[in-house]
């Protein structure tokens, strides 16, 4: 029993994340692509490199990053939980890892997870529903794949909306305007997670 507990205690090495990370996000992406296969609509069409979407992509994180930054300073028992949760799991993982290593793991989440969720789920929904209908749709599904806890699910009910927004206002739907916003959110929050972590380790220490 005891042998069990100190493994369950080990944290992940920095090989096993960044294979497990890209297994995941893969996977997803397989997905997205399996169900426009079988919808007939090539998500691909509105992944389309522009300076202007590129802009769009960096301001939409802002708002994100503000969401983020009140969430991780609060002292609201469900939102302390979270961060808790957060640095517990991810933070003994990530102090091995390169930025170059999350900015791939933030790159394959943002792309993936916008190729699902926004390129297919809420673009095929909002053709035949409307664009009010296709938002709703891809975002509940969005929020209830990071169902860590119920606050969590809120949280990325908020993120969602915003991504979806940006996806539904951008240059005739640029999904790359979205995926940028997913990926510099992602990467920023993992950089912060993982600098609070060593910097509580050496406190510790």
């Amino acid at each position: 029993g005891d042998n069990s507990d100190q493994e369950l205690q080990v944290p992940m090495s920095r090989r096993h994340f960044l294979l497990l990370a890209t297994s995941f996000q893969g996977g997803l992406a397989i997905l997205a692509l399996v169900i426009s296969w079988c919808l007939r609509i090539n998500p691909f069409d509105q992944v389309r490199w522009s300076a202007a979407a590129v802009g769009a992509g960096i301001l939409g994180t802002l708002p994100m990053l503000l969401i983020f930054v009140v969430t991780y300073r609060s002292n609201l028992q469900p939102l302390r939980e979270i961060r808790m949760y957060l640095t517990d799991t991810l933070g003994p993982t990530l102090k091995d890892c390169y930025w170059f290593d999350l900015l791939w793991v933030s790159f394959l989440a943002g792309y993936s997870e916008e190729l699902l969720f926004r390129g297919v789920i809420q673009n095929s929904v909002a053709s035949t529903w409307g664009w009010g209908v296709g938002l709703l749709a891809g975002n509940l599904l969005f929020a209830f794949a990071h169902a860590i806890t119920p606050m969590y699910v809120i949280l990325a009910a908020l993120l969602g909306t915003i991504l979806g927004l940006l996806f539904e206002y951008s240059d005739s739907r640029n999904l790359l305007v979205p995926v940028i916003a997913h990926t510099a959110y992602d990467l920023i929050a993992l950089l912060v997670i993982r600098r609070n972590y060593v910097r509580q380790s050496s406190q510790i220490g």
